[in-house]
């Protein structure tokens, strides 16, 4: 077996897998025919059939990767977007604030840069910044499909640190650099412009098509997403829409894992799931005084007694069982990729015992695998203390948990519980817990000694599971074809040039799990198909959330070209007559 990197390292021909003969690239007139063939009846890792995109007299995706016009246009598009610094802090509360008017600023960009939208569509402000454009479709009886994203970005800590200014949307020929690139005014601008080009060819949608666009999603999304969502379901109903498409996933992976590979099989991988949070405040209130009269232990030396303990005791183990996404993705690389995953895999797979295989694929997988599997718990902030000779009497700290999918954030309040009792017990404080639903009644006298457990928000559990058997799943079957159309229709555009006349790869698309949340969060009760994807090669985006983020034009052509044809391959689709 080869090292991994994640998914792993290095990836033969597709003729040199250990595929079943029905699965291997057949020879077609010399050449190859690039698709699956499923064998009847197969349960692992079946995949949807290819849906080319439909005969509706629209020119072909494939003309934002060509059109050398279009894609000067569009590098334009994407680095004026960045220019405009939206950035959000965290505890954002106000849609009024003055923080956030550089997102009116935006949005008058945005009606710049996308006049036929802004002409042909119905558009919506939704507690003042939300966006929401809609694009009526002839036939109201067939569910409308929503596209996310969010307009707001992390801030910056040190402009000095960055290549290129982070808010000057540098581009180099083939990077977009700045603030907000690949996180995510790329989707943001892709959806658009997606939409301006087919507008601009007289497109008349026959299924509505929605554009859902939050403003503080980086701040949790309260204000925006959590203002919209409901909007949304009071306007269509409950499980109204047909599929939901946002940020996120784990993009485009080979087996490779180099960039500019042409490797034969790669891994289209949406987030259908979701970790929960929790964010746990401890409060310690204990006496003051001088400090040259101290107690055995400061409350700063009890709050650093429970942090200690907590990262101790009880640890959380990787679990992974078939109803996981990761697991049907492990499957799908034991069946495609078998010389490139580990020798005891399938085996491990077969086996049934969830928590040994997913100890086995977290050990060998490293931490960015693990933290699919299990829950994560991080002590990030901590405060005690206002003077060197006074003794402190308010501590403070922040724990955040990502719930795994076998877990909840009330199993993970009752851990937090038995740890901490004992070390409170033993200092004399009395703990409290104020959680949703849980009246607490506390002293106010200045001597008491008290620990309050509280979230910072309201716990959220983990996500729902969106399907991805495309046997019984016929939205997932028709999105996942798509995606393959759109991927195998060309050779990987981060090659070398050499490589560009390769054939073209096989696309295997299987779901996966995210670590983070996203404003999907808000919107499970619209539709049971949400994705959470920005179709991104690896090698095509570099540090999100941090100094010298950036994107390759081409990545962010090829996420255009998926939504361009999700919007034209669902536009005359009928799932009731399929």
């Amino acid at each position: 077996m080869k090292g991994l990197a994640l998914l792993g390292l290095a990836v033969p021909s597709a003729i040199a897998l250990n595929i079943p003969a029905q699965q291997i690239l057949f020879s077609d007139k010399g050449g190859f025919r690039n698709e699956l063939v499923e064998p009847s009846g197969r349960e692992t890792c079946p995949q949807a059939s290819k849906v080319a995109a439909p005969h509706d007299g629209l020119h072909s995706s494939l003309v934002f990767l060509e059109d050398e016009a279009f894609r000067a246009r569009q590098a334009q598009r994407l680095s004026r977007a960045v220019q405009v610094p939206t950035t959000v802090g965290d505890y954002a509360t106000d849609p009024y604030d003055e923080a956030f008017e550089p997102v009116v600023k935006f949005q008058k960009l945005l009606e710049q840069m996308f006049p036929l939208v802004h002409k042909h569509a119905e558009i919506e402000h939704i507690n003042r910044l939300g966006l929401v454009f809609t694009f009526k479709g002839a036939d109201t009886t067939r569910k409308p499909v929503l596209f996310m994203a969010h307009q707001d970005v992390v801030p910056i800590a040190d402009p000095s640190d960055w290549t290129y200014p982070p808010f000057e949307g540098h581009f180099d020929g083939e990077w977009i650099w700045g603030r907000g690139s690949s996180d995510c005014k790329n989707v943001l601008i892709g959806l658009l412009s997606s939409a301006e080009d087919l507008l601009s060819q007289n497109w008349q949608p026959q299924r509505t098509v929605v554009f859902a666009f939050g403003f503080d999603e980086e701040s949790h999304g309260f204000l925006g997403a959590g203002s919209i969502a409901p909007a949304l379901e009071e306007k269509y109903g409950k499980d109204s829409f047909e599929f939901i498409l946002d940020e996120g996933g784990m993009g485009l992976q080979s087996l490779g894992g180099e960039s500019g590979s042409d490797d034969n099989i790669i891994y289209a991988l949406p987030g259908v799931g979701e970790k929960g949070s929790l964010d746990l405040i401890l409060d310690l209130a204990v006496p003051g005084g001088h400090s040259s009269i101290p107690p055995a232990h400061t409350g700063v030396g009890i709050m650093s007694e429970i942090i200690y303990q907590l990262e101790r005791q009880e640890l959380f183990s990787a679990w992974l069982e078939p109803s996981h996404p990761s697991y049907g993705m492990l499957e799908c690389q034991a069946r495609y990729s078998p010389e490139q995953v580990e020798s005891w895999l399938a085996g491990k797979l077969a086996e049934g015992d969830p928590a040994a295989l997913g100890e086995a694929v977290a050990a060998s997988r490293g931490p960015a695998v693990r933290y699919t599997l299990q829950t994560s718990q991080a002590a990030d902030l901590f405060n005690g203390g206002v003077k060197t000779n006074a003794l402190p009497e308010k501590i403070s700290a922040v724990v955040n948990y990502r719930v795994a999918l076998h877990m909840t954030p009330d199993q993970l309040r009752e851990r937090a519980l038995r740890i901490i009792g004992p070390i409170a017990d033993s200092h004399n404080v009395t703990v409290y817990v104020d959680f949703p639903g849980e009246e607490t009644v506390r002293s106010e006298k200045p001597d008491d000694r008290t620990l309050t457990l509280s979230p910072l928000s309201v716990p959220l559990n983990p996500a729902p599971i969106s399907p991805t058997d495309p046997l019984t799943s016929k939205v997932w079957a028709r999105f996942a074809g798509v995606a393959r159309n759109v991927f195998e229709s060309h050779p990987n555009p981060l090659a070398k040039s050499e490589a560009k006349t390769q054939s073209l790869p096989t696309v295997v698309v299987t779901g996966d799990i995210m670590t983070g949340n996203t404003d999907t969060r808000f919107y499970w009760s619209l539709s049971e198909n949400i994705y959470r994807w920005s179709p991104s090669r690896v090698g095509g985006t570099f540090n999100i959330h941090t100094v010298d983020e950036r994107i390759h034009l081409d990545v962010h052509l090829e996420a255009m070209m998926l939504y361009y044809d999700l919007i034209r391959s669902f536009d005359g689709w009928d799932e009731r007559t399929q």
